[in-house]
Protein backbone atom coordinates (compact mmCIF):
# COMPACT_ATOMS: atom_id res chain seq x y z
CA UNK A 1 0.00 0.00 0.00
CA UNK A 2 1.36 3.40 -1.04
CA UNK A 3 0.32 5.84 1.68
CA UNK A 4 0.80 9.60 1.25
CA UNK A 5 1.65 10.30 4.90
CA UNK A 6 4.34 7.62 4.97
CA UNK A 7 5.87 8.66 1.65
CA UNK A 8 5.89 12.37 2.57
CA UNK A 9 7.39 11.74 6.02
CA UNK A 10 10.10 9.48 4.62
CA UNK A 11 10.98 12.01 1.90
CA UNK A 12 11.37 14.86 4.39
CA UNK A 13 13.34 12.63 6.75
CA UNK A 14 15.84 11.74 4.02
CA UNK A 15 16.32 15.41 3.10
CA UNK A 16 16.92 16.26 6.77
CA UNK A 17 19.46 13.46 7.18
CA UNK A 18 21.24 14.49 4.01
CA UNK A 19 21.62 18.04 5.33
CA UNK A 20 22.87 16.81 8.71
CA UNK A 21 25.46 14.56 7.07
CA UNK A 22 26.66 17.50 4.98
CA UNK A 23 26.97 19.72 8.06
CA UNK A 24 28.78 16.95 9.97
CA UNK A 25 31.43 16.71 7.25
CA UNK A 26 31.95 20.49 7.30
CA UNK A 27 32.37 20.43 11.07
CA UNK A 28 34.79 17.50 10.84
CA UNK A 29 36.83 19.28 8.16
CA UNK A 30 37.07 22.38 10.36
CA UNK A 31 38.10 20.37 13.43
CA UNK A 32 40.74 18.44 11.48
CA UNK A 33 42.10 21.72 10.07
CA UNK A 34 42.54 23.03 13.61
CA UNK A 35 44.26 19.78 14.61
CA UNK A 36 46.59 20.00 11.60
CA UNK A 37 47.61 23.55 12.47
CA UNK A 38 48.30 22.69 16.12
CA UNK A 39 50.27 19.59 15.14
CA UNK A 40 52.41 21.50 12.63
CA UNK A 41 53.16 24.14 15.27
CA UNK A 42 54.32 21.46 17.71
CA UNK A 43 51.28 21.72 19.93
CA UNK A 44 50.85 17.98 20.49
CA UNK A 45 52.20 16.38 23.70
CA UNK A 46 55.38 14.25 23.53
CA UNK A 47 53.31 11.08 23.95
CA UNK A 48 51.85 11.76 20.49
CA UNK A 49 55.18 12.17 18.70
CA UNK A 50 54.25 9.29 16.39
CA UNK A 51 51.23 11.29 15.24
CA UNK A 52 53.35 14.43 14.78
CA UNK A 53 55.78 12.51 12.59
CA UNK A 54 52.95 11.22 10.38
CA UNK A 55 50.64 14.20 10.79
CA UNK A 56 49.52 14.44 7.16
CA UNK A 57 48.86 10.71 6.92
CA UNK A 58 46.75 10.93 10.10
CA UNK A 59 44.91 14.05 8.92
CA UNK A 60 44.23 12.71 5.43
CA UNK A 61 43.42 9.21 6.67
CA UNK A 62 40.69 10.43 9.01
CA UNK A 63 39.29 12.89 6.45
CA UNK A 64 39.32 10.36 3.60
CA UNK A 65 37.62 7.70 5.72
CA UNK A 66 34.88 10.13 6.77
CA UNK A 67 34.33 11.63 3.32
CA UNK A 68 34.28 8.26 1.52
CA UNK A 69 31.73 6.80 3.94
CA UNK A 70 29.60 9.95 3.96
CA UNK A 71 29.62 10.27 0.15
CA UNK A 72 28.37 6.69 -0.16
CA UNK A 73 25.76 7.42 2.48
CA UNK A 74 24.61 10.47 0.53
CA UNK A 75 24.42 8.36 -2.63
CA UNK A 76 22.28 5.84 -0.77
CA UNK A 77 20.01 8.58 0.59
CA UNK A 78 19.67 9.92 -2.94
CA UNK A 79 18.26 6.53 -3.89
CA UNK A 80 15.70 6.82 -1.10
CA UNK A 81 14.74 10.33 -2.25
CA UNK A 82 14.23 9.03 -5.80
CA UNK A 83 12.00 6.19 -4.57
CA UNK A 84 9.80 8.44 -2.47
CA UNK A 85 9.81 11.17 -5.11
CA UNK A 86 8.48 8.73 -7.69
CA UNK A 87 5.88 7.36 -5.28
CA UNK A 88 4.84 10.93 -4.44
CA UNK A 89 4.46 11.72 -8.15
CA UNK A 90 2.36 8.56 -8.57
CA UNK A 91 0.12 9.61 -5.68
CA UNK A 92 -0.34 13.10 -7.17
CA UNK A 93 -0.84 11.94 -10.77
CA UNK A 94 -4.64 12.14 -10.72
CA UNK A 95 -5.27 14.74 -8.02
CA UNK A 96 -7.31 17.89 -8.61
CA UNK A 97 -5.04 19.96 -6.37
CA UNK A 98 -1.31 20.58 -6.22
CA UNK A 99 1.26 20.09 -8.94
CA UNK A 100 0.38 17.17 -11.25
CA UNK A 101 2.66 14.21 -10.63
CA UNK A 102 4.90 12.84 -13.39
CA UNK A 103 6.57 9.55 -12.43
CA UNK A 104 8.80 9.42 -15.50
CA UNK A 105 10.09 12.92 -14.82
CA UNK A 106 10.66 12.10 -11.14
CA UNK A 107 12.77 9.10 -12.16
CA UNK A 108 15.20 11.13 -14.27
CA UNK A 109 18.59 12.02 -12.94
CA UNK A 110 19.21 15.74 -12.50
CA UNK A 111 22.88 16.67 -12.84
CA UNK A 112 22.12 20.09 -11.33
CA UNK A 113 20.03 18.70 -8.49
CA UNK A 114 20.97 19.25 -4.86
CA UNK A 115 21.58 15.53 -4.22
CA UNK A 116 24.10 15.18 -7.03
CA UNK A 117 25.88 18.48 -6.34
CA UNK A 118 26.28 17.65 -2.64
CA UNK A 119 27.46 14.13 -3.45
CA UNK A 120 30.04 15.39 -5.96
CA UNK A 121 31.34 17.97 -3.50
CA UNK A 122 31.78 15.39 -0.73
CA UNK A 123 33.39 13.05 -3.26
CA UNK A 124 35.82 15.81 -4.33
CA UNK A 125 36.82 16.24 -0.68
CA UNK A 126 37.43 12.48 -0.63
CA UNK A 127 39.65 12.80 -3.75
CA UNK A 128 41.54 15.66 -2.08
CA UNK A 129 42.13 13.70 1.14
CA UNK A 130 43.01 10.39 -0.55
CA UNK A 131 45.60 12.19 -2.69
CA UNK A 132 47.21 13.74 0.41
CA UNK A 133 47.18 10.33 2.10
CA UNK A 134 48.96 8.73 -0.86
CA UNK A 135 51.51 11.54 -0.99
CA UNK A 136 52.21 11.13 2.73
CA UNK A 137 52.94 7.46 2.00
CA UNK A 138 55.63 8.69 -0.42
CA UNK A 139 53.82 7.84 -3.65
CA UNK A 140 54.52 9.78 -6.83
CA UNK A 141 52.29 12.80 -7.42
CA UNK A 142 50.74 11.35 -10.59
CA UNK A 143 50.09 8.04 -8.83
CA UNK A 144 48.50 9.79 -5.84
CA UNK A 145 46.23 11.90 -8.06
CA UNK A 146 45.30 8.83 -10.11
CA UNK A 147 44.35 6.77 -7.06
CA UNK A 148 42.23 9.62 -5.70
CA UNK A 149 40.61 10.13 -9.09
CA UNK A 150 40.00 6.42 -9.51
CA UNK A 151 38.15 6.23 -6.20
CA UNK A 152 36.19 9.37 -7.14
CA UNK A 153 34.91 7.82 -10.36
CA UNK A 154 34.24 4.47 -8.68
CA UNK A 155 32.04 6.25 -6.14
CA UNK A 156 30.23 8.05 -8.99
CA UNK A 157 29.47 4.64 -10.52
CA UNK A 158 28.05 3.50 -7.16
CA UNK A 159 25.92 6.63 -7.07
CA UNK A 160 24.34 5.87 -10.46
CA UNK A 161 23.90 2.23 -9.49
CA UNK A 162 21.92 3.31 -6.42
CA UNK A 163 19.86 5.61 -8.65
CA UNK A 164 19.07 2.83 -11.13
CA UNK A 165 18.13 0.37 -8.37
CA UNK A 166 15.89 2.99 -6.76
CA UNK A 167 14.05 3.62 -10.04
CA UNK A 168 13.52 -0.10 -10.59
CA UNK A 169 12.19 -0.58 -7.06
CA UNK A 170 9.85 2.41 -7.30
CA UNK A 171 8.38 1.22 -10.61
CA UNK A 172 7.83 -2.21 -9.06
CA UNK A 173 5.97 -0.63 -6.13
CA UNK A 174 3.87 1.48 -8.50
CA UNK A 175 2.89 -1.56 -10.56
CA UNK A 176 2.07 -3.87 -7.65
CA UNK A 177 0.89 -1.73 -4.70
CA UNK A 178 -2.48 -0.11 -4.22
CA UNK A 179 -2.77 3.62 -3.64
CA UNK A 180 -4.54 5.22 -0.71
CA UNK A 181 -6.54 8.42 -1.34
CA UNK A 182 -4.70 11.70 -0.79
CA UNK A 183 -6.38 14.30 1.39
CA UNK A 184 -5.90 17.97 0.58
CA UNK A 185 -5.03 18.73 4.21
CA UNK A 186 -2.25 16.13 4.20
CA UNK A 187 -0.81 17.52 0.99
CA UNK A 188 -0.93 21.10 2.26
CA UNK A 189 0.80 20.14 5.53
CA UNK A 190 3.52 18.35 3.57
CA UNK A 191 4.19 21.32 1.26
CA UNK A 192 4.27 23.69 4.26
CA UNK A 193 6.78 21.47 6.05
CA UNK A 194 8.90 21.20 2.89
CA UNK A 195 8.90 24.99 2.65
CA UNK A 196 10.15 25.32 6.24
CA UNK A 197 12.72 22.58 5.64
CA UNK A 198 14.09 24.23 2.50
CA UNK A 199 14.34 27.61 4.20
CA UNK A 200 16.40 26.04 6.99
CA UNK A 201 18.55 24.37 4.33
CA UNK A 202 19.60 27.78 2.97
CA UNK A 203 21.16 28.59 6.33
CA UNK A 204 22.92 25.23 6.37
CA UNK A 205 24.49 25.87 2.96
CA UNK A 206 25.93 29.19 4.12
CA UNK A 207 27.15 27.57 7.36
CA UNK A 208 28.87 24.74 5.46
CA UNK A 209 30.66 27.17 3.14
CA UNK A 210 31.74 29.25 6.13
CA UNK A 211 33.11 26.20 7.93
CA UNK A 212 35.10 25.15 4.87
CA UNK A 213 36.45 28.63 4.11
CA UNK A 214 37.58 29.49 7.62
CA UNK A 215 38.99 26.02 8.26
CA UNK A 216 41.07 26.41 5.09
CA UNK A 217 42.31 29.75 6.48
CA UNK A 218 43.25 27.85 9.63
CA UNK A 219 45.16 25.24 7.65
CA UNK A 220 46.91 27.84 5.47
CA UNK A 221 48.15 29.68 8.53
CA UNK A 222 49.80 26.49 9.81
CA UNK A 223 51.45 25.13 6.67
CA UNK A 224 54.48 27.37 7.04
CA UNK A 225 55.15 25.79 10.47
CA UNK A 226 55.89 22.35 9.01
CA UNK A 227 59.05 20.64 10.25
CA UNK A 228 61.33 18.50 8.14
CA UNK A 229 60.54 15.34 10.13
CA UNK A 230 56.93 15.38 8.92
CA UNK A 231 55.76 12.74 6.45
CA UNK A 232 55.57 15.25 3.56
CA UNK A 233 58.44 17.33 2.24
CA UNK A 234 58.38 20.80 3.82
CA UNK A 235 59.22 22.41 0.47
CA UNK A 236 56.38 20.57 -1.31
CA UNK A 237 53.90 21.47 1.41
CA UNK A 238 54.83 25.16 1.28
CA UNK A 239 54.74 25.21 -2.54
CA UNK A 240 51.67 23.10 -3.35
CA UNK A 241 49.74 22.98 -0.07
CA UNK A 242 48.28 26.49 -0.23
CA UNK A 243 47.15 25.99 -3.85
CA UNK A 244 45.47 22.67 -3.00
CA UNK A 245 43.60 24.06 0.00
CA UNK A 246 42.65 27.32 -1.76
CA UNK A 247 41.44 25.36 -4.79
CA UNK A 248 39.25 23.19 -2.58
CA UNK A 249 37.89 26.34 -0.91
CA UNK A 250 36.98 27.90 -4.28
CA UNK A 251 35.35 24.70 -5.58
CA UNK A 252 33.34 24.37 -2.36
CA UNK A 253 32.06 27.94 -2.60
CA UNK A 254 31.06 27.49 -6.25
CA UNK A 255 29.13 24.30 -5.50
CA UNK A 256 27.42 25.98 -2.56
CA UNK A 257 26.33 28.84 -4.81
CA UNK A 258 24.70 26.35 -7.18
CA UNK A 259 23.11 24.36 -4.34
CA UNK A 260 21.75 27.56 -2.78
CA UNK A 261 20.14 28.59 -6.08
CA UNK A 262 18.57 25.14 -6.55
CA UNK A 263 17.17 25.23 -3.02
CA UNK A 264 15.85 28.77 -3.53
CA UNK A 265 14.06 27.63 -6.70
CA UNK A 266 12.50 24.74 -4.77
CA UNK A 267 11.25 27.22 -2.15
CA UNK A 268 9.66 29.28 -4.91
CA UNK A 269 7.92 26.17 -6.23
CA UNK A 270 6.49 25.36 -2.80
CA UNK A 271 5.27 28.95 -2.40
CA UNK A 272 3.46 28.77 -5.73
CA UNK A 273 1.79 25.50 -4.82
CA UNK A 274 0.46 27.01 -1.61
CA UNK A 275 -0.53 30.32 -3.23
CA UNK A 276 -0.70 30.55 -7.01
CA UNK A 277 -0.77 34.36 -6.78
CA UNK A 278 2.60 34.49 -5.04
CA UNK A 279 5.58 35.89 -6.94
CA UNK A 280 8.68 34.22 -5.47
CA UNK A 281 10.95 34.75 -8.49
CA UNK A 282 11.04 38.53 -8.58
CA UNK A 283 14.64 39.62 -9.37
CA UNK A 284 16.52 42.55 -7.85
CA UNK A 285 14.70 42.38 -4.51
CA UNK A 286 16.61 42.55 -1.21
CA UNK A 287 15.02 39.60 0.60
CA UNK A 288 16.40 37.62 3.52
CA UNK A 289 17.23 34.71 1.22
CA UNK A 290 19.03 37.02 -1.17
CA UNK A 291 21.12 38.43 1.69
CA UNK A 292 22.11 34.83 2.52
CA UNK A 293 23.19 34.40 -1.08
CA UNK A 294 25.21 37.63 -0.85
CA UNK A 295 27.07 36.08 2.09
CA UNK A 296 27.94 33.06 -0.05
CA UNK A 297 28.97 35.35 -2.91
CA UNK A 298 31.32 37.21 -0.57
CA UNK A 299 32.92 33.92 0.53
CA UNK A 300 33.28 32.94 -3.14
CA UNK A 301 35.00 36.26 -3.90
CA UNK A 302 37.37 35.76 -0.95
CA UNK A 303 38.22 32.25 -2.21
CA UNK A 304 38.96 33.60 -5.70
CA UNK A 305 41.07 36.38 -4.14
CA UNK A 306 43.29 33.86 -2.31
CA UNK A 307 43.51 31.56 -5.32
CA UNK A 308 44.46 34.45 -7.62
CA UNK A 309 47.25 35.50 -5.23
CA UNK A 310 48.67 31.98 -5.34
CA UNK A 311 48.30 31.32 -9.07
CA UNK A 312 49.09 34.84 -10.31
CA UNK A 313 51.74 36.28 -7.95
CA UNK A 314 52.45 39.16 -10.35
CA UNK A 315 49.02 40.57 -9.40
CA UNK A 316 50.54 41.71 -6.11
CA UNK A 317 51.97 44.73 -7.87
CA UNK A 318 48.64 45.61 -9.49
CA UNK A 319 46.11 46.14 -6.74
CA UNK A 320 43.37 47.50 -9.00
CA UNK A 321 43.51 44.50 -11.33
CA UNK A 322 43.32 42.18 -8.34
CA UNK A 323 40.31 44.07 -6.98
CA UNK A 324 38.78 43.84 -10.45
CA UNK A 325 39.07 40.04 -10.36
CA UNK A 326 37.40 39.99 -6.94
CA UNK A 327 34.59 42.22 -8.20
CA UNK A 328 34.15 40.07 -11.32
CA UNK A 329 33.84 36.94 -9.18
CA UNK A 330 31.21 38.63 -6.99
CA UNK A 331 29.26 39.93 -10.00
CA UNK A 332 29.44 36.48 -11.64
CA UNK A 333 27.82 34.93 -8.56
CA UNK A 334 25.10 37.59 -8.50
CA UNK A 335 24.52 37.07 -12.22
CA UNK A 336 23.91 33.34 -11.73
CA UNK A 337 21.32 34.07 -9.04
CA UNK A 338 19.45 36.80 -10.90
CA UNK A 339 19.51 34.89 -14.20
CA UNK A 340 17.93 31.91 -12.46
CA UNK A 341 15.18 34.11 -10.99
CA UNK A 342 14.47 35.76 -14.35
CA UNK A 343 14.36 32.41 -16.15
CA UNK A 344 11.88 30.94 -13.67
CA UNK A 345 9.80 34.12 -13.63
CA UNK A 346 9.47 33.91 -17.44
CA UNK A 347 8.70 30.20 -17.20
CA UNK A 348 6.01 30.87 -14.60
CA UNK A 349 4.18 33.34 -16.85
CA UNK A 350 4.11 31.07 -19.90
Amino acid sequence: MIDFTTVAREFRGLVDRRREVFTFLGTSFAALGLFLQNALQGGLPPSLNAVSTHVFAFYAGVLSLLSLILSLRMAKMHGGIIINGMLFAHLMANQTFGKPGNVERASRHNFLGVSFLQFILVNLIAWFSVTILCLSLHMHRVTALSIGGGIFFLWVLWYFRFHRKAVEYAYHRIETDEVEPVLHEEWEDHISLCLQQSTAALLSEVAFAGLMVFSVFEALSGLNQIKEQADLSASDVKEFGPIAFAGLMAVTCFFQLRIYIRTYVAIGGFCLQLDENDKPFRPFRLTDSFLGYLTLSALWAVAIHILAILLLPWLESNVWLHLGIDAAAFVFALGMHQASLIRHAIKMHK
